[in-house]
């Protein structure tokens, strides 16, 4: 029975899964985005730094799904930092096409549903219950 408990919450496998989903929109949107990208004052800056985005962001939630505590809540501080540049950032996106501003918007309720996710029960007692538990 203890086992049971112990056990991924689906809403955790949810929130895992929409955050999946979020970085496979986003390599939808690099290609789609590419003019703006290549036209940065650094270019090669810009793909570092985009590659090592995304690699940061898998670990953590590859960390979120195997119920590590700090990723759940660093993933929500840099979820809300991420929020101050996005909003102006929106309009350009729709102003170079729609289709990014669009999927700008669903990527960011995907990833604001998922953080709720995690936030919310049974994910949160899950966490709590990890973050108690003694490290193997």
């Amino acid at each position: 029975m203890e086992n049971q408990k112990s056990e991924r919450p689906r809403t955790v496998t949810l929130a895992v899964n929409l955050f999946w989903a979020s970085i496979a929109i986003g390599l939808v949107k690099i290609p789609l985005d590419l003019p703006a990208l290549a036209a940065m004052p650094s270019p090669g800056l810009v793909w570092t730094v985009v590659v090592l985005v995304m690699a940061f962001f898998c670990l953590l939630i590859w960390k979120i799904s195997l119920g590590r505590n700090w990723a759940r809540i660093t993933y929500l501080v840099l979820f809300l930092i991420g929020l101050i540049p996005a909003i102006p950032t929106l309009g350009g996106e729709f102003e170079r096409s729609p289709i990014l501003g669009l999927l700008s918007i669903v990527q960011a309720l995907m990833q604001a549903y998922g953080v709720y996710l995690l936030f919310a029960n049974p994910g949160k007692a899950w966490f709590q219950k990890k973050a108690s538990a003694p490290a193997v």
